[in-house]
């Protein structure tokens, strides 16, 4: 499965006229940016954990890139994430048709971002900070050749 279909799907449901479509557009949009982001970490080399730790371990990992946009693209990301729950989670919280379409603007900068950060100097540079950050703050090395 090709991930990046996820945003297709987000796309679509703002166009929707209820809250439940706009509900599950938040989930896909950040799904969407989710599988991309760990997508661009394995590509780099790093083991990506399973589950629940992988969407730490991604915002951690982007936000210590030493790359501004990369970075932002972290910060990006959790923000999203709490979008997700809410949409998912929160029956309390009215989730609107503007609400829908921002989280979705939101995934495709963070997509654009980690799409450029894929590409070198800019994957070398974040590949290299990542293992830094690794070693020297986390004390926990995830990169493989």
């Amino acid at each position: 499965m090709n991930f990046r279909d996820y945003l297709t799907l987000a796309r679509a449901l703002p166009n929707g006229a209820t809250e439940a479509e706009w509900r599950s557009d938040s989930s896909r949009a950040y799904y969407a940016a989710f599988h991309v982001a760990r997508s661009l970490l394995l590509g780099l080399g790093f083991r990506v954990p399973q589950a629940d730790r992988a969407r730490g371990y991604l915002w951690l990992r982007l936000s210590n890139a030493s790359h501004a946009d990369t970075a932002k693209a972290g910060s990006s990301l959790g923000l999203l994430r709490r979008e997700r729950n809410r949409a998912d989670y929160d029956e309390r919280r009215t989730i609107t048709h503007a609400t829908a379409v921002q989280n979705v603007q939101e995934a495709e900068e963070i997509i654009r971002a980690l799409d450029a950060a894929a590409i070198d100097p800019i994957r070398t540079q974040i590949t290299d900070a990542m293992k830094i950050c690794d070693r020297d703050v986390l004390k926990d090395v995830n990169w493989h050749p």
